[in-house]
């Protein structure tokens, strides 16, 4: 991994899960990291804990990324590398796999799903591009959801393809600025929002300290617009292209 000494890194969903591993990753290799979560106990402690300053923050809440980006363009010159990562299901956790299904959902758990998983990542762009360097690269946490189908939350899969889509969409425009984006789009990883009853003995999750080291190779990678798929700790991320496109350049 490569030395991130003086790096401004900005990470949603760092309180837990991949956005705190990739806080602990980002801080030992020299970064100046500032977390955002809407978990203000937890994040002030495990942000801290790990390295990096937190910052309390609704992704899903304008007004609330408005008093974000304010502070952000207070505290630091720019910001060199953005994780967008926040994330949740249609359903809690301990919910039964029945309430994940389409059928099962609530107007009240739908807002909150597409607006942590879709304005969470809009927000975030509109926000805080105008705080990023030149040159500077953008990491969207996807799903394996993202670009095949989710059977047990047919929602959560929706708003994964939507971020697919707009990383996919926004190479040209942020090429102007030579900014790369790419989304990683991993399958089961051990984090709290994965329904308790799909933790069985025969489920293999990957760590989320394997995927955060994923997500800092993509700080550095060439590439722009490419949708990364990570099946297993024992494979790297490699590039699904769109359909219809022939190489990673098209």
């Amino acid at each position: 991994m490569s030395d991130l000494t003086g790096k401004n890194i900005v990470i949603t969903g760092a309180a837990s899960g991949i956005g705190a591993a990739v806080v602990s990753r980002a801080s030992g290799l020299g970064a100046q990291v500032v977390g955002l979560d809407i978990n203000e106990s937890m994040g002030e402690s495990i942000v801290r804990e790990r390295g990096g300053r937190f910052h309390c923050c609704d992704v899903s809440d304008l007004a609330s990324w408005e008093e974000t980006a304010r502070m952000l363009g207070e505290s630091m010159d720019s910001i060199d590398h953005l994780h967008l990562n926040a994330g949740i299901q249609i359903a809690p956790p301990e919910a039964s796999i029945a309430e994940y299904q389409f059928t099962a959902m609530t107007p009240e758990r739908y807002k909150r799903l597409t607006g942590v998983n879709i304005d969470g990542v809009v927000y975030g762009l509109h926000h805080l591009l105008p705080l990023m360097r030149d040159g500077g690269s953008i990491v969207v946490t996807g799903s394996l959801a993202g670009i095949v189908p989710y059977g047990i939350d047919p929602l959560y899969a929706m708003t994964k393809h939507a971020v697919t889509g707009l990383v996919r969409s926004l190479k040209a425009e942020l090429g102007t600025r030579q900014i790369r984006i790419n989304a990683l789009c991993p399958g089961g990883i051990d984090t709290g929002i994965i329904p308790h009853d799909q933790r069985t003995e025969e489920a293999v999750f990957m760590t989320p300290e394997n995927v955060a080291d994923e997500v800092l190779m993509l700080f550095t990678t060439e590439q722009s617009g490419a949708t990364w798929a990570k099946v297993s700790e024992a494979k790297a991320a490699w590039v699904m292209l769109a359909p219809g496109q022939k190489k990673q350049s098209d």
